[in-house]
């Protein structure tokens, strides 16, 4: 067989991002046949403060900020959502398999030292 190499140019759209995600959730397929890839991460909001405040004169106010209570909102935060051709899925899947291993392998005890690459 006649072997040559092709060059594949790696192109990012103007609306390309990245992100850190925590989880992800899995939806589909979908009548077109693609499965859904929704990639989110856990966070948590401020929404507000109950500051103890008290007023020495009209239009005064002073905020005791150190007695503040914040008010914390969890949330899931949608980063991406990746659509797959269903003919894909199991190919992305075996990729995505074969990097969780190879870093469990960086994991272990000695797989990491002089000579050894990562």
């Amino acid at each position: 067989m006649d072997e040559k190499k092709k060059n594949i140019l790696h192109v990012r759209p103007p609306n390309f991002t990245t992100g850190v995600a925590t989880g992800i959730a899995i939806t589909g397929p979908t009548d077109d046949g693609f499965v859904h890839l929704h990639f989110f991460r856990e966070t948590q909001r401020i929404t507000h403060d109950d500051v103890p405040a008290r007023s020495h004169a009209p239009n005064e106010m002073e905020f005791a900020w150190s007695r503040a209570e914040p008010h914390i909102h969890p949330q899931r935060e949608e980063l991406a959502v990746i659509s797959v051709p269903m003919a894909r899925l199991q190919f992305m899947a075996q990729a995505l398999g074969r990097a969780a291993q190879f870093v469990e392998t960086l994991n272990q005890p000695g797989a990491r030292g002089p000579g050894k690459v990562a």
